[in-house]
């Protein structure tokens, strides 16, 4: 989930037959002089086994039981007895404050061996990996190698590859993430809303007297500053996976920090759209007044979580899958405690806007100099054709691992998570792709399923009818009730050539800019002049960029 990321994680579905020596799912035609296909013979197993060498950027949410390691558990031993495959672990870090990026970064730069396999959520460092000549072509090995499951995956979305593609040539195979994953919605304790005979904000306006109830009337007895009506945080961005600010900007018609449709039809961005400005007076609003936190520019995702469970926050915005985690932590703070999905507030135009999720959280990139790519696939395609959306009575019903992801009781049913020997682990994150294997539609399909009053019967529908909190069918549908109001980053390309030299200079820019302007230090009408700043500092070669690529791919 999010970060955390344990989402309904997709799950592992039958080997294509007949892969011996053709590959699976048929052979591709797109071949290049660069980047040549291995015609390595594809196996089920390996004998002798081969190896793949990896780096680890550790989930800072992962947990390790018996003993085991990154480098060494019970994925590596999966892999090695399933496969005949050894996953050699060149180095690995836990990945806070970008220590991933910053260690690929030196790796490359000091000539150190890099990895065969390599997963990176770092839109820029995705690209100067690309950049380096490191990493070869993947399309045609996807073509070759890849199972029909995966393949079908992809097609869900036409652009997946865009990100990745020079030149008409493929350059990484795009980690697939499930639809509507991160888009927002309200969470809000309906146990303080029954007590003070307030009914669901639906406006700014209204989400306002809410907040101010919260504060200075609350139901529990909390002293006004003991109080955080609304939990958000911008350090990281003001356009994320849980608690940004984002839709407070979409009720004034725009959202910041990515491209969107501007009314010429050409693509804009949205942190210089002019509706910026009545967004930050509201949150410099909403500051003075102690409606958000008043470190809110030093709070990153997790951080806005702390407050919800320790039961002073009353509202936090995030994706549907919160009632499972964070926020069932909320009863062992607050017993009392009722959290309830809603709708995103309008503004007073009636607009709504939420940011959209891609069906991409990454990419995957393969050595150029890699003996053996077509076992990585081996692994890959297991994971999409026999875990990612298995059938009921698969092996992997009720996860990848017992012990790990799940435990039966003495009747042969699983038990919640939290009552797992040792405790439940995401073993997702020890996988080589992080998240396992997801197909998009799969977890919305189970999820409306349940919403609709019917018993669990898939895996993904029991993992989370068992785990994942009650309220969890019923934020899909509000999150459904709101399609039309979630929007998509319109710009899917890679980084252009001024994005690579002056994006990092324009967000720190912006950064320090919005800050000054929410905390005060700054009248909002320094906007304006951010925005000339914006443009003349390489924002307006950036915009001509993007929309020569967008003319390209309309």
């Amino acid at each position: 989930m999010g970060n955390r990321r344990r989402g309904i994680q997709a799950g592992l579905l039958a080997l294509c037959a007949g892969l011996i020596l053709s590959g699976c799912g048929g052979a591709g035609s797109e071949q290049s002089a660069e980047s040549p296909i291995v015609e390595n013979a594809y196996k089920e197993k390996y004998e002798p086994p081969v190896t793949i060498t990896t780096a680890w950027g550790i989930n800072p949410i992962a947990k390790f039981k018996n003993g085991e390691t990154i480098e060494n558990n019970v994925a590596t031993r999966w892999a090695r007895e399933q496969f005949g495959i050894e996953i050699k672990s060149l180095w690995s870090v836990t990945d806070t404050n970008n220590a991933f990026t910053t260690k690929m970064r030196l790796s490359l730069s000091s000539g150190q061996e890099m990895p065969e396999i390599v997963t990176v959520g770092d839109d820029l460092l995705a690209q100067d990996l690309i950049d380096s000549g490191m990493y070869q072509e993947a399309g045609p090995l996807f073509d070759k190698y890849a199972s029909d499951t995966w393949k079908k995956a992809m097609e869900l979305d036409p652009n997946i590859w865009n990100p990745y593609t020079r030149d008409g040539k493929r350059m990484g195979i795009p980690i697939l993430d499930y639809a509507y994953n991160n888009d927002y919605l309200l969470w809000i304790r309906q146990d303080w809303l029954d007590k003070l005979k307030l009914g669901t904000p639906k406006t700014l306006d209204e989400l306002e007297t809410v907040m101010e109830a919260f504060k200075n009337d609350n139901p529990d007895g909390l002293a006004p500053d003991q109080v955080v009506p609304l939990s958000i945080g911008f350090k990281t961005t003001m356009n994320t996976w849980m608690g940004d600010p984002s839709w407070v900007f979409g009720a004034y018609g725009t959202l910041p920090q990515q491209w969107n449709a501007g009314a010429d039809g050409r693509l804009e961005y949205g942190s210089v759209n002019p509706a910026m400005k009545p967004g930050l007076t509201k949150l410099a609003d909403w500051l003075a007044k102690g409606y958000i936190p008043q470190e809110a520019a030093l709070w990153d995702e997790n951080k806005t979580a702390e407050p919800a469970v320790a039961g002073t926050a009353g509202i936090i915005p995030g994706p549907y899958w919160m009632s499972g985690w964070p926020l069932q932590d909320t009863v062992k703070n607050a017993p009392n405690a009722v959290w309830k999905p809603i709708g995103i507030p309008s503004g007073p135009e009636g607009q709504a806007m939420r940011h959209g999720t891609e069906f991409s959280n990454g990419v995957i990139l393969i050595k150029k100099d890699m003996a053996h790519p077509e076992a990585f696939f081996t692994y890959q395609n297991y994971l999409f054709d026999h875990y990612a959306d298995p059938e009921p009575g698969s092996p992997y019903d009720y996860g990848l691992f017992e012990g790990y992801d799940y435990q039966l009781d003495a009747q042969g049913q699983p038990i919640p998570g939290e009552e797992i020997d040792g405790g439940y682990v995401n073993v997702t994150l020890y996988l080589l792709v992080h998240d396992g294997a997801r197909i998009p539609d799969a977890q919305m399909k189970a999820l409306l399923s349940l919403a609709d009053g019917k018993e669990p019967v898939s895996k993904i529908e029991k993992d989370v009818a068992l785990n994942y909190g009650a309220e969890t069918p019923a934020a899909a549908k509000v999150l459904l009730s709101q399609e039309n109001s979630s929007h998509k980053n319109r710009f899917t390309g890679p980084a252009t050539d001024t994005m690579k030299s002056k994006l990092d200079y324009l967000n720190k820019m912006e950064n320090q800019v919005f800050n000054e302007m929410i905390y005060g230090k700054s009248p909002v009408d320094a906007f304006d002049a951010f925005v000339q700043s914006w443009k003349s500092g390489g924002g307006d070669t950036i915009t001509q960029e993007v929309n020569e690529w967008y003319d390209g791919v309309k």
